[in-house]
Formats: structure tokens, C-alpha cells, sequence
């Protein structure tokens, strides 16, 4: 591998095109950070140097992963979830392999080295955030119908286990899960004995690719989807674009329902949800009211950073 991403993004850019003033992953987004707006390249929003890179697990580290998100579910769903912590260990469980083998044939390997060249630590950062991309190709379709006030995909099964997988990716990839979890983690290392020594940092990346598949299992088969459209107004975007809007926003406190909220264009969103009063399939005009409270979501969600399409939306969030 001769080249690696060091600018990672965990918001999709392709996905930020419609806020843009050219409605083009190549334009500018109006941006809210740190009660400062600036009009800014999506190249230079919501990423981090080698955000993505893939970190060596001990076997406690894995052993808590499985605890946490595997072996509490059954058949297929135990599976995909136990091949995800197998795929991101694989360039280590590699290397592990192949000195063994070596050994067994009395030839020396010193793993440490190998485990340190730069073509290895190069792959590992690069590994995750090829993965992202395939993921991402997998939307495409989906966020291309729902800008076209088209939702019929929700009716094929296949369609629907595609985008829910989907959807769940982008809400779990995002900073804001990534320092959540790191931080329950830290707090239960000062409570716990046995946690001391625990990583959380390297720990965040498989857990949340098993959490997306388990919730996308239950969006899947449980939920409606209903796309939402703004009548007089527009919809802003967080840094944690899709939101649960039983959030209570806080970490430490599991929320009591899900609901997952998406906005697809600042005129457009995708609402997956359970509540009776909605039939999938169903095709809203939401007045500005309803708008606002969808935006202010957003605001409580994000973590560092808000978009809008226009400045004087982000003007009216200054100071709050």
C-alpha cells in the first residue's frame, strides 16, 4: 500500500453535497464551531488525522467485546457479530500465524518488527476506512431515491437490511460515539479493578461495527419508514448527522426507545420509527415548527460542529 488517508472523515462527504452551495462534494458548507460561522470545504469538516486506524486487541479487550455485543444474541446475528471482531483483528491474528508457522519450521521471526513495519502500520490505517467506503457505496442508491421523494426500497427486504445497515453505520461511526464510548469505558476502569488495564481507544472501531449490525437487524424488521418533507424551511445537520430522538444526549444514560432521524437534504429527511401513528411508507409536509424541533435535535446532538445551507440559520444557534 503506497498510500494512506491521513485526513479521515466520519461524516460522509458525498452525503453533505446538498448542503453545499454547489450541491457538490467540491463546494462549501456553512459551518457553527465554537460559536464561530465560516463557509468551509467539506474536505476540511468533520474529520481527523488516522481516525480509523486499527489497533492491536489484548484478549481481555476481546473478551469484554464479545460479553458486550456478541454473545448475548443467537444464530446469524451471533455471527456477523463474531466475524466483525475477527475481520478487524485479522492483520494481527496474521501475524501471529505466520510467526508460529515459522517457528514450527525452526526458522526465526521477530514479530515486533513485523508488527512495526511501515507497510503494515500503513494497511492497518487505511483497513477501516476502505470499509467505510464500501459502506458508503451502498447508500448511494438509497439517499438518491429519498432526495426524489422515493421511498419504495423500504418495501424489499433486501433493500431494507441494506439500509438500515447503512444508516446504523452512520450513526455509530461518528466522533461523538467514539468519545462516548471511550468515556464510559474510562469511567468504569476507576470503578472496576479488572477494567485498569482495559483500551477503550482501541476497542470503539469493532464495537461499533457489531452495534450497527444489531440495531440495523432491529430498524429492519420492526421499524417504518416515513420521509419527511420541509414545507417553508430547512433542515441543519450536526457532526452526528443521524440521531435518536430519545437521546437523552448524555452517555452515562441509555435512552428509553429508538427512533432514528436522518436528514437527506436540507428540505428532505428519513424518519425509521415504531410509533403507530405513522405508516411506513408514508410521505409527510412538516411545518416549521416541526422542523425546528428536528433541528434543535441536531444542535443537542452534535458534537463539535453544525451545517446549514444558509448562514442565518446558524446565526439564530450562536450562543446556544
Amino acid at each position: 500500500m503506497n498510500q494512506t488517508t491521513k485526513k479521515q472523515h466520519y461524516i460522509w462527504r458525498n452525503y453533505l453535497a446538498p448542503w453545499t452551495s454547489t450541491n457538490s462534494n467540491k463546494g462549501a458548507i456553512q459551518c457553527l464551531r465554537g460559536n464561530k460561522i465560516f463557509s468551509v470545504s467539506l474536505m476540511n469538516i468533520a474529520h481527523e488525522n488516522y481516525f480509523y486506524g486499527v489497533k492491536e486487541l489484548t484478549k481481555f479487550e476481546r473478551y469484554i467485546i464479545n460479553e458486550m455485543a456478541i454473545n448475548r444474541f443467537t444464530g446469524i446475528q451471533r455471527e456477523i457479530g463474531e466475524q466483525w471482531l475477527n475481520l478487524y483483528c485479522a492483520p494481527f491474528d496474521l501475524v501471529d500465524q505466520e510467526v508460529s508457522f515459522s517457528y514450527s519450521l525452526s526458522i526465526p521471526v521477530d514479530k515486533i518488527k513485523i508488527k512495526s513495519d511501515q507497510e503494515f502500520k500503513n494497511w492497518n490505517i487505511e483497513f477501516i476506512e476502505k470499509l467505510h467506503c464500501q459502506i458508503e457505496a451502498t447508500g448511494i442508491q438509497y439517499l438518491e431515491q429519498i432526495r426524489k421523494n422515493d421511498i419504495s426500497f423500504w418495501e424489499n427486504e433486501e433493500s431494507r437490511d441494506k439500509f438500515s445497515f447503512y444508516i446504523c453505520n452512520q450513526y455509530f461511526r461518528t466522533k461523538r460515539i467514539r468519545d462516548s464510548i471511550i468515556m464510559v469505558f474510562t469511567k468504569g476502569k476507576n470503578i472496576f479493578e479488572n477494567f485498569k488495564d482495559v483500551r477503550p481507544e482501541n476497542m470503539w472501531i469493532p464495537l461499533t461495527l457489531i452495534f450497527a449490525s444489531n440495531m440495523g437487524v432491529n430498524i429492519s424488521h420492526n421499524f417504518s419508514a416515513v420521509l419527511l418533507q420541509a414545507k417553508n424551511s430547512s433542515f441543519i445537520v450536526g457532526d452526528q448527522p443521524v440521531i435518536n430522538t430519545y437521546s437523552t444526549f448524555d452517555a452515562m444514560t441509555s435512552p428509553d426507545d429508538v427512533e432514528l432521524f436522518y436528514p437527506v437534504t436540507p428540505h428532505k429527511a428519513i424518519l425509521l420509527t415504531k410509533k403507530s401513528k405513522y405508516k411506513s411508507g408514508q410521505k409527510l409536509v412538516i411545518d416549521d415548527k416541526e422542523v425546528e424541533k428536528y433541528n434543535m435535535l441536531e444542535v443537542n446532538a452534535s458534537w463539535e460542529q453544525i451545517f446549514a445551507k444558509e448562514r442565518v440559520q446558524l446565526e439564530k444557534l450562536k450562543n446556544v
